[in-house]
């Protein structure tokens, strides 16, 4: 059954940087990367240094809480507050996102992202933010980061061969953020800085491509300072088992996906190549453990669902360099799950008409969204945006606030000059959600209508709701000089710059 998610809060969901800034990615190999490591870590640590002030500015500004900001740069904190946690926590995913490949595909995120949030709602931490990404990467691995910041490589999602195994690794790691492990290691250590988190940041980038030059990297970056610092101390893990499995168990996953995942893991750890035992230390005897505190009556609960198998396919089709090689009945089978992943690879090698009629049969057996969007994008490509449009209308009705159906809606309404249809529709799901791809679209649409001081305030919204602080005052000076907008909307830029500057303000003056 499909999974209807709560409306996600503000900054939970990432996807996209702001489109008009430049992000370089580290492309060297990781070999070479270890042969000059304080020029990696230094450059990191400046990358993370610029993003914490942005960081601090984007909770201050949305929080109202200036008087106690850390200064992450002073290696003797006294404490590591929630606060501080968050900072850094803002500072380590932009750092990823500027360093590593991310998966932006809206329906696996969005997918991704309602599993976590279910989990996490039945955690300690339930009523915190948490913040779940995928990372290209041909690596096992998983890691939770300072505030609920959420890594899983693709390779993990792709060896997971049911929705509870991949569940009991994002359990795992709620449990580590509801536990406070990692700042709790940086309250023990006081190393809670720049550097540091720059070493852990560089570690996660080398590790995605080369699991040993990643852990020599990290070995070599907490030389000297406790390895809990980073690397999860084995009691952390049994924790976070204990906790795991309980969350899973409470959110109404078979708990044994745990136990079954870390036997896929052991399976494959013969040649010490697995990143994620080298970050989460695994054991026959951890194995065992966890096994014992199975309930035997939770062993009946679901352990996979359509949702994830779907979104398992497209994520196959998707990174797949040769996508025609699923064109194959030999390789996709006939399963309803097989037959999806031949219409996608039918969209992605401009065969639409294949497509087209493996997705109305697959649709008379389960009208699940997401075939209906592979539909409609079968329609596109085959240049019949009548139908197209059809389908994601009616998908819009059938689940209101679905991100994925409004964004695929809005963009179809666009590519046919409907910006005014666009405009309406991002505006009621702005009154559940808050992300910036819905302000991008919108100044997209804004524009499109002729609306320039519109599109460039919405434009200053997303950066400002993703921190960009400096960007967002340019954007709403530059709606200022517009002379399309109203008095109204100009007291509200006028009253938006007011903050952000305040913000900016009584950040330098702390600091």
């Amino acid at each position: 059954m499909f999974y209807r998610p709560r409306p996600i809060k503000t900054q939970e969901f990432l996807l996209f940087t702001p489109s008009h800034i430049t992000i370089t990615r580290q492309t060297t190999c990781p070999l070479s990367i270890l042969t000059d490591l304080s020029t990696l870590k230094s450059r990191i640590k400046q990358t993370c240094q610029s993003f914490l002030a942005g960081a601090a500015l984007l909770l201050g500004a949305q929080q109202a809480v200036y008087a106690n900001l850390p200064d992450l740069g002073d290696p003797t904190l006294d404490s590591f507050s929630s606060q501080d946690e968050q900072q850094l926590g803002l500072a380590f995913y932009r750092s990823l996102r500027a360093n590593l490949p991310f998966i932006d595909d809206l329906q696996i995120n969005y997918y991704l992202t309602s599993l976590g949030q279910r989990l996490a709602s039945h955690s300690d931490a339930a009523g915190n933010d948490f913040h779940f990404f995928i990372i290209k990467a041909p690596t096992i691995n998983a890691f939770a980061g300072p505030a609920g910041y959420i890594g899983i490589h693709t390779q993990l999602i792709l060896e997971a061969r049911n929705e509870s195994q991949l569940a009991s690794v994002l359990a795992h790691e709620i449990a580590h953020v509801s536990q406070r492990h990692l700042a709790r290691a940086y309250d023990s250590s006081g190393s809670a800085t720049a550097l540091t988190i720059a070493t852990l940041i560089a570690a996660i980038l080398v590790g995605t491509r080369d699991s040993q030059a990643g852990q020599a990297l990290l070995m070599t970056g907490i030389a000297g300072s406790q390895q809990s610092s980073i690397n999860f101390t084995r009691s952390n893990e049994y924790e976070a088992d204990r906790v795991g499995i309980g969350i899973l168990g409470d959110t109404g996953i078979n708990p044994k996906g745990m136990v079954e995942f870390f036997e896929i893991l052991l399976s494959k750890s013969t040649d010490g190549g697995i990143e994620y035992l080298r970050t989460h230390p695994l054991s026959v005897n951890r194995v065992s453990e966890a096994r014992n505190r199975l309930d035997k009556k939770l062993e009946k609960l679901p352990d996979d669902t359509l949702d994830f198998q779907l979104a398992k396919a497209r994520l196959i089709v998707l990174l797949s360099q040769k996508p025609a090689v699923y064109l194959d009945d030999r390789v996709v089978g006939d399963s309803f799950v097989g037959r999806y992943q031949k219409a996608l690879a039918a969209i992605r090698t401009q065969q639409p008409d294949i497509a087209i009629q493996i997705l109305e049969k697959l649709i008379q057996e389960h009208p699940h969204p997401w075939l209906q969007l592979a539909l409609a994008e079968a329609w596109t490509v085959s240049r019949d945006d009548k139908k197209a449009l059809q389908i994601l209308d009616n998908l819009v009705r059938l689940y209101p606030g679905y991100l994925p159906a409004t964004m695929a809606y809005v963009k179809a309404l666009n590519n046919n000059n409907m910006p005014e249809k666009s405009i309406a529709i991002l505006k009621k799901q702005l009154q559940t959600d808050d992300y910036g791809i819905i302000y991008e679209a919108l100044a997209r649409a804004y524009y499109a209508n002729g609306q320039v001081g519109a599109a460039l305030e919405a434009t200053g919204d997303q950066y400002a709701r993703q921190g960009y602080i400096e960007l967002a005052i340019q954007q709403y000076d530059n709606a200022l000089r517009q002379e399309d907008i109203s008095p109204s909307t100009r007291q509200r830029l006028e009253a938006a710059k007011k903050e952000l500057k305040g913000a900016i303000q009584r950040f330098k003056d702390i600091h």
